[in-house]
């Protein structure tokens, strides 16, 4: 390069030229795609352009009066910066720029050094570098995520070449197949026991689906552990393409689904037990929604509203009930719905909009979702009808059995196996100066001494314990203070199986004819 000298004038940058330089090289200098210095060895600015100018946001007088040092990084070091450039005749650095407006520019630094009229001066290009610093961060951005996830998605993934050879796993794979990523890396997926005989012809397949089609769909199949454990899984698969559409590599991602096979094996046995359960139940169930319809019944709720079981579901009470009791049903749905307390075994008389009527049993309670909110109500209702019945039956016979005791002059009594009455006819309260009903669930030593109680107590132990009957024994009693002589008859009661569960007595007064054979006896 032949020596140049600069004009000394420097005014207007736009009729500034280097002295003796003909117009190409102005040009040149001018239209390079990048800021253009010429500065001194020690880095005083002789010449700029004016992307220089636009680049660095000074005026060309301004730049003129500052040096190389004024717009490099602070980081730099100029003493090496400059030792460098004259052992090598020039660098090529990345570095970074300092604007007027104290912001900095990431640039691409080039120098040259050459003489000019025996001065050793310094060609310097600038390029921004922004746009590509921008471009590198978001690919190493990018990168960093999908390292991410491809790291710590809950997938395994297989990066394989054409070949079958592995490229790249993630974690989870390894994880997966109890395998480090070392024993997996460089290996032919295809010679490997990941694949199972059931599973490698599905991998095999989706490859060439993949090339015809270039799609694959979802399989599920499964892999092998390391220790031989089989695992079902999920398969997909896809091509990773370069920018030029061509295609990379070749990707498995296997979803562990073992637990949720299960956890859908066990759902679908608790829903056919449960709905084994409400089919086989002879009592009605039925669950409704926070409108009090029905979304669920069982057949025996069906059947006890004479409809078919679809025929419920989006109906109410009001469909099935007159008027006035679907009115009191959803009045107990809405309580138990807005209180969240349930209603235990209310007994109610029921009438059906064809006049039938039954008596049932009804338990409500508030029906929950996952979260904790209540979403409708769920019941059971029982019909008692014949229980009721049977009641009714055992009320009238204990009636009459009353009357018939309580016409009876001696004192008759029932008591359970802890020697507490159960039953005393009018007699019976008459002689301790109380009534039938105060003495249910009392005992002898709640109305004579204690002496007497107790061998009255031995008597009733030794019914319960042998099961034979005292007959007519005579015993003298004191009854407020006055003693009386009387008989007493008792003998074991008995359940349905037979079992004894108490005693009955009947106690006669003979205190009479006690005076009068005692008198005979006298005389």
């Amino acid at each position: 390069m032949e020596e140049q000298v600069l004009k000394e004038n420097k005014g207007d940058h736009s009729h500034q030229q280097p002295i003796g330089t003909d117009e190409r090289y102005q040009t040149l200098f001018e239209q390079v795609n990048a800021a253009a210095l010429l500065t001194t060895y020690e880095g005083e600015i002789l010449e700029a352009n004016l992307r220089s100018c636009d680049l660095l946001g000074y005026s060309w007088d301004e730049l003129h009066k500052l040096s190389l040092r004024d717009i490099l990084s602070e980081e730099l070091d100029w003493s090496d910066f400059k030792e460098e450039n004259a052992a090598m005749g020039g660098l090529h650095l990345e570095t970074e720029t300092r604007r007027k407006d104290g912001g900095y520019l990431p640039v691409d630094l080039s120098t040259s050094m050459f003489r000019m009229k025996d001065k050793v001066v310094m060609f310097v290009l600038i390029w921004d570098i922004t746009e590509r610093k921008e471009a590198e961060k978001r690919l190493k951005e990018s990168e960093k995520k999908y390292r991410g996830l491809f790291e710590y998605t809950t997938d395994g993934i297989i990066v394989l070449d054409a070949r079958g050879d592995i490229h790249d796993v993630n974690t989870t794979l390894c994880q997966l197949v109890d395998c480090k990523k070392e024993e997996l890396i460089g290996k032919n997926l295809l010679g490997m026991e990941i694949l199972t005989p059931t599973s490698m012809p599905i991998v095999m397949g989706q490859f060439e689906q993949l090339l015809s089609e270039k799609t694959a769909k979802f399989y599920t199949t499964e892999i092998q552990r390391k220790n031989g454990k089989v695992l079902t899984v999920e398969i997909s698969s896809f091509f990773l393409v370069r920018k030029d559409n061509e295609i990379d590599n070749f990707v498995l991602s296997f979803r562990d689904i073992t637990d949720r096979i299960e956890s859908e094996k066990r759902l679908l046995m608790e829903k056919q037990l449960f709905q084994t359960l409400l089919n086989s139940l002879p009592d009605s169930v039925f669950f409704k929604d926070d409108h009090h319809r029905f979304v669920l019944v069982n057949p025996s709720k069906a059947k006890h509203s004479n409809v078919d079981h679809s025929e419920m579901l989006g109906k109410t009470d009001f469909d099935f009930y007159p008027e006035e009791q679907a009115k009191r049903f959803q009045k107990d749905d809405q309580s138990v719905f807005e209180t969240g307390k349930p209603i235990i075994n209310k007994i109610e008389e029921v009438t059906r909009k064809d006049g039938s009527s039954s008596w049932i049993s009804v338990t409500k309670v508030p029906w929950f979702n996952q979260d904790g909110e209540i979403i409708g109500t769920m019941g059971i209702s029982r019909d008692i009808t014949k229980w009721k019945e049977i009641q009714q039956q055992a009320i009238e016979r204990l009636e009459l059995l009353q009357t018939l005791l309580d016409t009876i002059p001696d004192s008759i009594y029932f008591k359970d196996d802890k020697h507490r009455f159960v039953l005393v006819n009018t007699a019976k309260a008459a002689h301790h100066n109380t009534t039938p009903e105060k003495m249910k669930g009392t005992t002898d030593f709640d109305y004579l001494p204690k002496k007497q109680a107790q061998q009255i107590v031995e008597d009733d132990e030794q019914v319960l314990t042998t099961g034979e009957p005292i007959i007519n024994k005579v015993e003298k009693i004191t009854i407020d203070g006055e003693e009386q002589w009387v008989s007493v008859t008792k003998v074991p009661r008995y359940d349905k199986e037979s079992k004894i569960i108490g005693t009955m007595g009947i106690t006669r007064n003979i205190t009479e004819w006690k005076r009068i054979v005692q008198k005979k006896t006298e005389s």
